[in-house]
């Protein structure tokens, strides 16, 4: 398989489990009509707060619940400034994610006087399955958060498509009049999807810290929570967008960490990067009326051409250290910048707040 190889696979799962978890916990916040823009601190704090009990328990379970607890007192912050006060939510997004980002940094240097690095979690196969030919070792031999991180993504997009809850929360994100008048409440729907979406992302940074790493940094978690944000935007805000935005954006960010190694980009990097735009633009255009292009479909065909171009030419080229950290991050400001059309989709009251006393 060259550069993608077995190996390949398992890195990618295990990057994209905790952005996929992240990003379903905001896709259930954002369909209930709040964004949370601070995840990126919500991640941070799960990650530090989850380190922190491990070097004090020892035990990978309750310092994961320590994670989770740190995450949920800045779900209850924000439920608090975007549902109770009426704060503008990107504001109070922002100040979440500045203050997660000064608290672990301050917290890291004064409470943490001896660090420790951690085994990572085991790897536990299926039996009968973990020997299957490429996926085996890649999806059934892995830890038990990856496990659970796709039982709760299937769980939540059934309950999300299939349930009263899920038509509950989507009338509470286009229409909260309606919803209220209907019976069901906004404040309480909006406070759960708001803390769900922390207790998410601060699993996620637990799995960073103590699961996947084994200890924490400054800064570690790296942009995933912008990237689980975005994944969310692409996906026009269904489940099954949100595991294609996730799985391209992990696929992208095991392959720089491969070309780091190798150097020279090999041809079958041209190739599949071609065919994720490919899929790409086949996503925008269908079910749309007409061949009508829009500008961002002209861009997406430019880039495909020249990668296209590029694949047949195969040119020895070696690209510098950051570029290669760098492209995850670049794939999601295009993916930002290319979603113009999809933005009329997102829930219509998203971080508009509900005023009861108004209707």
């Amino acid at each position: 398989m060259g550069i993608f190889d077995v190996a390949f696979l398992v890195s990618a799962v295990t990057i994209a489990a905790p952005i996929l978890l992240a990003a379903t916990g905001e896709l259930v916040s954002e369909k209930a009509g709040v964004i949370n823009v601070g995840l990126e601190g919500v991640m941070l704090t799960g990650a530090f707060t989850a380190y922190w009990t491990m070097l004090g328990t020892g035990n990978m379970f309750v310092s994961f619940l320590g994670g989770l607890a740190g995450a949920l007192l800045f779900g209850v912050l924000m439920a608090v400034l975007a549902i109770e006060a009426k704060v503008d939510q990107i504001v109070s997004g922002i100040a979440i994610g500045l203050l997660g980002y000064g608290i672990t940094t301050f917290l890291n240097s004064d409470a943490i006087k001896d660090p420790k690095t951690l085994a990572p979690m085991e790897r536990h196969g299926i039996p009968g399955l973990e020997h299957l030919p490429v996926v085996g070792q890649a999806l059934f031999n892995q830890d038990v958060f990856i496990y659970v991180t796709a039982v709760v993504v299937v769980l939540v997009a059934l309950a999300m498509t299939r349930t009263t809850w899920g038509v509950n929360l989507k009338a509470v994100g286009e229409t909260p009049i309606a919803a209220d008048a209907a019976g069901v409440s906004v404040r309480g729907l909006r406070w759960a999807a708001t803390v769900f979406s922390a207790g998410c992302a601060g699993l996620a940074g637990a799995y960073l810290s103590i699961g996947d790493v084994g200890v924490f940094r400054e800064s570690m978690t790296g942009g995933r929570g912008y990237l689980a944000l975005a994944a969310v935007l692409f996906s026009r805000w269904r489940p099954g967008g949100v595991g294609l935005a996730v799985t391209i954006f992990a696929v992208t960010d095991a392959t720089q960490l491969r070309l780091q190694a190798l150097g020279e980009i090999p041809r079958e990097v041209w190739i599949a990067a071609a065919l994720i735009v490919l899929v790409v633009l086949a996503l925008r255009a269908r079910g749309r009326a007409g061949i009508r292009l829009t500008r961002g479909d002209a861009f997406i065909g430019v880039v495909l051409i020249a990668l296209v171009v590029t694949a047949i030419a195969a040119p020895k080229t070696t690209l510098p250290v950051p570029l290669w950290l760098a492209m995850p991050y670049v794939l999601a400001l295009v993916a930002l910048a290319t979603a113009g059309n999809t933005r009329n989709q997102a829930p219509a009251a998203l971080s508009i707040p509900y005023l009861r006393s108004e209707t």
